[in-house]
This record gives structure tokens, sequence and C-alpha cells, in this order.
């Protein structure tokens, strides 16, 4: 029993972490207004896993198996065919009530980014091999703004436990002060010092990585993509931001199929397999191409 509740929480794990991209764009104006911008996509093979998962529950053992000559029969005359069709119909209707339930979850949990944030739309997404939803949320103070950075909880799937869950949050908070030139000040989370000098897991080594696991952790991650940018819906005067693109900063932007394409960074992420972004960020800050805002905080100075 045991080794089965590690094995679901790894699983658990690698699903909530891995196979998303989660995009939010913050735009903000010089009163201190602004809207959110939240995409959130699953991959299209993680769905059918859960939807597979979900309908083999559901029947259970309690249906009637097949006459073995019968089916064979059948599909030697070439009359089953259709089932290969109603499949295809059935998996495509499974992802639009999911992408939906996704969509009514995300109007839901308009609170999720502090009081008085409220929903304004949503629109499915869908790619070649991602699928989900693109939701609009409006505030009219920054300064109760509250940014989860860790993107379990918009994939409508249930998270291990609620406290595990709380644990995971790292919080992104701003301070706005309105003025002839407004200013901003973001504070982006702050790196766990345990994780970051190692002594925390001098009592506790972790058990050696099982070599097995490493073509399914790649295999999970490497369709996984984090962002999360602030625009400024006005004009820059100063700022200490690393990533800056006119009006534009780049505060994150992980895409974790490069971060694979690295032996020695792929070979770390498989042994820790970090839990939170915080923990990400120490394992892939040097890979190239990859943004981290290592500035905290993050001051603008705008109007």
């Amino acid at each position: 029993m045991r080794n089965l509740t590690i094995f679901c929480a790894i699983i658990a794990c690698l699903f909530l972490s891995g196979c998303i991209q989660n995009d939010t764009v913050i735009h903000v104006k010089p009163d201190g207004s602004g809207t959110i911008e939240e995409t959130v996509a699953l991959s299209n093979m993680l769905m059918a896993s859960f939807q597979n998962m979900s309908k083999g529950m559901s029947e259970g053992d309690a249906g009637a198996k097949p006459d073995a000559d019968a089916g064979s029969a059948a599909s030697a005359d070439g009359k089953d065919n259709h089932k290969d069709t109603d499949g295809a119909k059935d998996k495509a209707e499974g992802m639009d009530s999911f992408i939906q339930s996704m969509m009514k979850d995300a109007q839901a949990r308009e609170t999720q980014y502090g009081p008085g944030v409220k929903f304004v739309s949503a629109a499915p997404v869908k790619t070649e091999t991602m699928s989900g939803y693109k939701a609009i949320y409006a505030f009219k103070n920054i300064n109760t703004l509250r940014i989860n950075q860790n993107p379990e909880k918009k994939t409508g799937m249930p998270a291990d436990s609620k406290d595990q869950a709380a644990k995971k949050e790292e919080i992104i908070s701003f301070n706005f002060v309105k003025g002839p030139v407004s200013k901003l000040t973001v504070h982006m989370p702050a790196m766990d010092k345990k994780n970051d000098t190692g002594k925390g897991d001098e009592q506790k080594p972790k058990p050696a990585p099982d070599p097995g696991t490493a073509e399914m952790t790649k295999m999970f991650f490497k369709d996984m993509s984090i962002s999360l940018v602030l625009v400024i819906d006005g004009s820059i005067v100063e700022t200490n931001a690393t990533y800056r693109d006119k009006s534009q900063l780049t505060l994150l932007d992980m895409n974790f199929g490069k971060i694979i394409e690295n032996a020695k960074v792929f070979e770390k992420l498989n042994a820790e397999q970090p839990k939170t972004i915080e923990e990400m960020k120490g394992l892939v800050k040097e890979i190239a191409g990859l943004k981290i805002e290592m500035n905290n905080p993050v001051e603008v100075a705008f109007k």
C-alpha cells in the first residue's frame, strides 16, 4: 500500500508539474488598474491519459466481456471499423468537455488573484499538441494582486492534498504608489535557503534516481513552459528589470524543452524532482535562452 501511495504521488507530481503551458501577462496602467491574461494548456497526451483512466474507473470490472470469436469475426468482415470513428469522436468530445470544465473553474477562481479581481471572459485555445483556455481578469488596484507562480491549481485536476498544495504556493506581490511618475515594486518569491545551500538535506539524503524514470520524465516535461510577463501601459522612466522589451518586462520564461536538451541539467532535474518553480529556478538558471529575473524586488517607474 505504501509503495502504491508513493507511486501515485510521483505520477501526480509529474502530471501536475509537467505537460502544462502556463502564460500569465499582467497589464498595468499608470493609475494602478489593469488586466491579467491567463493562458493554460495541457498536452493532449495527458488529457487522453486521464480520460482513459476515468473511463476505466467508471466502467470497473462489472461489464460483460465481449465474445472473442464474435469480435474477431466482426473485425475480419470489416463491420467493426465504425468503432475507430466513434472512438475519435468520443475523444474529441471528451477533450472539449474537459476544456469547458477548465474554463468554468477559471471563472470560479477569480479570487485566486486577490480581492476585487473580476473574471471577464474565457475562450478555448488549441494547438496540434496542447489544449486549454485563455482567461481575462480585471483589477482596480494592483496592490491587491497575489500571483502564485506555480500552475498546479489551474490544471482542473485535483492536487494530492490541500496542505501540500498550500506549501507549494510561491506568491508574487506588488506595491504601487501613484504619482506624476508612478512607482511599481514587484516582490518575487524568496528562494528557500535550505534548498539553495543544500544544508537542510544533509540528514536526509535523497535516494539515487531510477534510470528507468528518465525517459518518462523527458516525455512529461518536453512540452512544459511557464512565463510571467509584466506589460506597462505607459512610458517607462526607469527600471532595474533584467529582461525588457520596450514596455514589456519578462519576469519568468522557462521552456523545459530547452532544459532537457542539456544533459547535465536534465540529470539534476531527474535526480532532484523539483516540486516548485523556485526549486526549478535553482536547477536551470544557468541555461542559455531561459529568462529568470534574479533581481528582487523589481522596480519600475513609469507615467
